[in-house]
């Protein structure tokens, strides 16, 4: 075999075999990306410390967010809740853990983690009381003008349990 020939045959395997390498992580990635099951549980595990916010001009709780939730930020991840009747039009839906008559707005059960703003990827009207949701999960630790959980790019999704 002639030397260049040779080189070239070198050359097109490593060539070959960084091709494969590069696809292979992605569709193992893709593969491993399988929404995750969120629970309230997990979201209600948060601790909070006050700090002065200087747009309002006085303090507020912003939230310590559990190492188990951190880890979820930016994940697809699939939750169920209540749809909570709010007037913000078919953009932005409100979830919470607990029914309209006693969730944290209207009826003082728990508190801020209770509670989820979602984006959906099509606006369209939902008319069931529960509801599950799949999407990228978004902390919000600072702007208290939101909620402290946003669901980006939301599907509805068939009930989970």
């Amino acid at each position: 075999m002639k030397k260049e020939t040779r080189t070239f045959a070198l050359a097109a395997f490593a060539a070959c075999f960084l091709l494969i390498q590069t696809h292979l992580p992605a569709t193992a990635t893709a593969q491993s990306q399988t929404p995750v099951k969120l629970t309230w549980e997990t979201l209600a595990k948060i601790k909070w410390e006050q700090r002065f916010n200087k747009k309002y001009n006085q303090k507020f709780n912003y939230p310590i967010f559990d190492e188990a939730v951190k880890a979820l930020e930016g994940k697809e991840v699939i939750i169920k809740g209540f749809l909570l009747p709010v007037d913000v039009g078919n953009e932005c839906l409100v979830l919470s853990r607990y029914p309209y008559e006693s969730c944290f707005f209207c009826g003082g059960a728990g508190g801020p983690e209770s509670v989820m703003e979602v984006y959906m990827k099509t606006p369209m009207r939902i008319n069931r009381k529960t509801v599950s949701f799949k999407g990228k999960l978004r902390l919000n630790g600072t702007d208290v003008d939101y909620l402290i959980y946003i669901l980006d790019d939301a599907e509805v999704v068939p009930d989970v349990q």
